[in-house]
């Protein structure tokens, strides 16, 4: 199989309030869908609404199914299999189409989750769903050959849908039934494409520009997502099989931070810093959670805030308001997540006055022959703040603190990386390095 070339896939933050989406082609019909980049999970997963899998000669059902559940909201549905197809210099449509003579990647027979319910599809926001980019540890599926033949389910497969609202709806009791049942891994998206060869190198890079959706002043909250993706502050890039190589995207030297576990892209979280304040250390990970989380710290595309665990965020907004006791007024809003959909008066934020935000990694660990190796992000308050969101004149603090039930882990999303040019590069050493 030839390789191709490096991708750059347009991307735009308009369809899911601020993360970034890309374009795939589903099916035999090659129905477009917009799926958001997500670091954080491993999953290829649409809407049902989406895709109209009905039409699909390609799809293939399987007995498999699957659920996942992000922390805000999850979904479950089954494992089928079709042709996925992405390629570059798409227009920034909701429903792009095909430029002749364009390089492609295309595969066959790969594995595709369906959101089967309209009630749970409704957390992908305007998106078709998502495309999971970690690794394959987090796509898990169950095989339910035996749970077909126990109740008579025919066909045995689990596409179409065969179990009632009351058995699928309650996710929780739902992912108790499936582990009564064989698990196995599926091999997630990006995976594919490098066993296959199709990639020049195991790499992608992720170029943006902000975290939360640009309204400017001709703007309302009524105009479509299609006009909002033509404002270039809305718009990246997404890098397929490249990175270091497009140096139009970047300048200066690159900072390297190990990808401590392929589950997620774990880091460690060393330490923040809130101006020239005393910096405040990162506690590593309970021990309770290592099984199953790792490290104190992942970096996260699909996260359109950064997620401080509540230690840390309580101390960060103690030195803000220390800086100035100002601040306090346009902080308070921001301690409920609703403040997000409607912002304050962007005319209280003077960004001048706000502190960089400094956030210490560890990039190499001690040994016995050479020290800790550390590197220094810095996250400026253009970042940190979002001006002309959610509405022109309008604007909003992207730092969270840690979700209900999430163990003392941050989660390092957009604010951190729209400051820079990133590329995952899964070739080296062991687990990668971004």
């Amino acid at each position: 199989m030839t390789q191709i070339p490096p991708l750059r896939m347009p991307i735009t933050n308009v369809f899911s309030q601020g993360d970034y989406t890309v374009t795939l082609h589903l099916g035999s019909e090659k129905s477009p869908v917009n799926l958001i980049l997500d670091t954080g999970s491993s999953t290829l997963v649409v809407k049902n609404t989406a895709y109209q899998a009905a039409l699909d000669k390609e799809l293939k059902a399987s007995t498999a199914v699957q659920e996942v559940n992000y922390g805000i909201g999850g979904w479950n549905g089954p494992v089928i299999y079709t042709r996925i197809n992405i390629h570059e210099h798409c227009p920034q449509s909701q429903h792009p189409q095909k430029v002749a003579n364009t390089p492609s990647l295309t595969l066959n027979k790969a594995p595709v989750a369906l959101a089967h319910s309209t009630k749970q599809s409704k957390m992908f926001g305007e998106s078709d769903g998502i495309l999971g980019l970690a690794y394959h540890h987090l796509n898990k599926s169950f095989d339910f050959s035996d749970y077909f033949a126990e109740h008579d389910i025919n066909p045995a497969l689990s596409y179409p849908w065969p179990f009632t609202a009351e058995i699928s709806e309650d996710l929780a009791s739902f992912k108790k039934l499936m582990w009564k049942y064989p698990e196995h891994d599926v091999t997630p998206y990006f995976t594919l494409l490098e066993e296959q060869q199709q990639l020049c190198a195991n790499k992608f890079a992720f170029y943006s520009k902000r975290s939360a959706i640009h309204v400017n002043a001709d703007n309302t909250d009524k105009t479509p997502a299609d006009e909002l993706a033509k404002d270039k502050l809305n718009q990246g890039l997404l890098i397929l099989g490249g990175g270091e190589e497009q140096t139009d995207l970047y300048q200066g030297e690159f900072q390297n931070l190990t990808v401590e576990h392929d589950i997620y892209y774990n880091v460690a979280l060393k330490s923040v810093q809130v101006g020239t304040h005393k910096t405040i250390t990162a506690a590593p990970l309970d021990q309770k959670h290592l099984k199953g989380y790792f490290t104190n710290a992942i970096i996260d595309t699909g996260a359109a805030g950064i997620v401080l665990t509540a230690e840390i965020y309580q101390q960060v907004i103690s030195d803000l308001i220390a800086i100035n006791p100002h601040f306090s007024e346009c902080l308070a809003p921001f301690k409920e997540m609703t403040a997000q959909a409607t912002g304050i008066d962007a005319s209280k934020v003077n960004l001048s006055q706000w502190p960089i935000l400094y956030f210490t990694f560890v990039s190499k660990a001690a040994t016995p022959s050479s020290p800790e190796i550390t590197e220094v992000l810095v996250c400026p308050p253009a970042m940190y703040w979002q001006l002309n969101t959610p509405n022109f004149g309008k604007a909003c603090f992207r730092l969270l603190s840690q979700l209900p039930q999430w163990p003392n882990q941050s989660i390092i999303g957009l604010p951190l990386l729209n400051n820079y040019y990133v590329v995952f590069d899964r070739s080296k050493d062991e687990t990668g390095v971004i």
